[in-house]
């Protein structure tokens, strides 16, 4: 293949990875985006309550794939991973289509275990496929990013409107239908990664290991049913579970060579960068939509519009966005004139905090009734979606770069525990900052309560983002990233 055909085409797995992302993202997000509204609604659970439901599923959403990766690496493959994820996740949203509350822990536990199987195993994929150094990267991982999100453009505005006129469980059915078509999807192109899988997906496995998976399957479908219903017990699990993860790392930089340890240590650096970014990240999902709730304009040229569909405006901007910057770093990158992702991270960090100024500043110019505009979520949105690029996008693609190659798995897996678990543990306690308690009915009270934290949100990610700026020099450095 000449070096010019290699930059302008993706692998031979990319269809696959995309097309089973963008079918599982469409039913994980019918659940995510309404989560927080339906336990309220359904079940009556306050906002601390349902903040805090929402950060343990999320928690444990992002936990799961450092045992899922380390599982499709070094157990049953990665191709094994995809299919009994999506499997797991489809069941899952299945349950929630009965509103039963008996149904709704083991329904969250099964898509909980369904992601931790599935969420690395399509950029797994994708990262055993690109050469060291590889231009196509973050291009690749971006345009990636991009067609997940179609996805997740239109599980918002499908579930919201159905939940609207027909009720919960027509919006979950779809969520659910949408992971049976993915798993099909699987099925037609998996001869497309016939030559990137892990060494155990190549092998016909023995009973005694699928045995092994299928009881450890079981077992992470109860632990997380007790978790998800326990929610103190599960910050305790969370937080020894965080510890004995920093333990190995310890481990693993001890025995390693140096130029590894350096690798490693980078690696964590900008780990935490993102773990500050997803604190603010999931903000959407827990006092950003009630905000939208409660205090933004339904509205808009006569059309009358859920709360969950304004959720979609993120992967809207998300697909807008996406080709600009693959298209900014292909031209800076092959001029040696793109900004090193010790940089990106740092301004993506500086964007979010400014999203949340905004929604302050949105707050100062509302109607007699205490709401806002409908137009300024486009604004504040696009800030939001923004920053997401430049880090949620190019994580995994930071793993590809800087991590020996040796710990790919576990080191995505990483990204999604400290980055994303942690981060969504503290969300939950920042959220907490917005509740607005049931005997508080004012429209303006309420508005100010969410424009105040909003600030708070925003000059916390600002000092953030100064530490972070001023470490990335070094951390460009132990790295040899150019």
């Amino acid at each position: 293949m000449s070096t010019t055909t290699k930059r302008l085409k993706q692998p031979i797995v990319f269809p696959l990875a995309i097309a089973n992302a963008m079918c599982e993202r469409f039913g994980f997000y019918a659940l995510s985006f309404l989560l927080v509204l339906y336990v309220k609604s359904a079940f009556g659970l306050s906002d601390h309550e349902a903040f805090l439901l929402f950060s343990v599923f999320t928690a444990l959403v992002f936990l799961t794939p450092a045992i899922g990766g380390w599982l499709a690496d070094n157990v049953f493959g990665i191709r094994r991973a995809i299919v009994a994820g999506l499997s797991l996740e489809a069941f899952g949203l299945t349950l929630l289509v009965f509103p039963e509350k008996m149904l709704l822990y083991p329904a969250l536990a099964l898509i909980i275990t369904g992601v931790g199987l599935f969420k690395t195993a399509p950029t797994d994929l994708m990262a055993r496929s690109y050469d060291d150094n590889d231009p196509r990267i973050d291009g690749g991982f971006t345009l990636y990013y991009m067609a997940m999100n179609l996805g997740s453009i239109f599980a918002p505005i499908l579930a919201g409107f159905l939940q609207r006129y027909f009720g919960w469980h027509y919006a979950f059915l779809t969520g659910a239908i949408a992971l049976y078509i993915g798993i099909a999807t699987f099925f037609l192109l998996h001869h497309r990664a016939a030559k990137v899988d892990a060494k155990p997906g190549y092998e016909k496995l023995p009973f005694k290991t699928w045995a092994l998976v299928f009881v450890s399957i079981i077992g992470s479908v109860i632990a997380c049913t007790l978790l998800v219903r326990m929610p103190t017990v599960a910050q305790i699990f969370f937080v020894i579970t965080t510890v004995l993860v920093g333990v190995y790392f310890v481990f693993e930089i001890g025995r390693s060579p140096k130029r590894e340890k350096l690798e490693i240590i980078a690696c964590l650096s900008l780990i935490i960068m993102g773990m500050l970014f997803f604190t603010m990240y999931f903000q959407y999902y827990m006092s950003v939509t009630l905000f939208i709730q409660r205090s933004v304009r339904h509205e808009f040229l006569g059309v009358n519009i859920p709360t969950a569909a304004f959720l979609s405006l993120n992967s809207i901007w998300i697909v807008i966005l996406s080709p600009i910057l693959i298209w900014a770093y292909s031209y800076f990158g092959k001029r040696g004139k793109d900004l090193a992702i010790t940089t990106k991270f740092p301004l993506g960090l500086l964007i979010i905090s400014l999203c949340f100024l905004s929604f302050k500043w949105a707050t100062l110019y509302h109607d007699i009734h205490g709401q806002i505009s409908p137009l300024w979520m486009v604004w504040t949105i696009f800030l939001y979606s923004l920053g997401e690029l430049l880090i949620s996008a190019l994580g995994v693609a930071m793993v590809t770069r800087i991590a020996p190659q040796r710990m790919y798995g576990v080191m995505m897996g990483a990204w999604y525990l400290i980055a994303a678990a942690l981060a969504s543990s503290l969300s939950s306690l920042v959220a907490s900052l917005a509740s607005i308690p049931k005997n508080i009915h004012d429209p303006l009270m309420i508005l100010n309560i969410y424009g105040n934290t909003f600030l708070y949100i925003g000059l916390a990610g600002l000092a953030a983002t100064a530490v972070a700026f001023a470490v990335s020099p070094y951390i460009r450095r132990i790295a040899n990233i150019d």
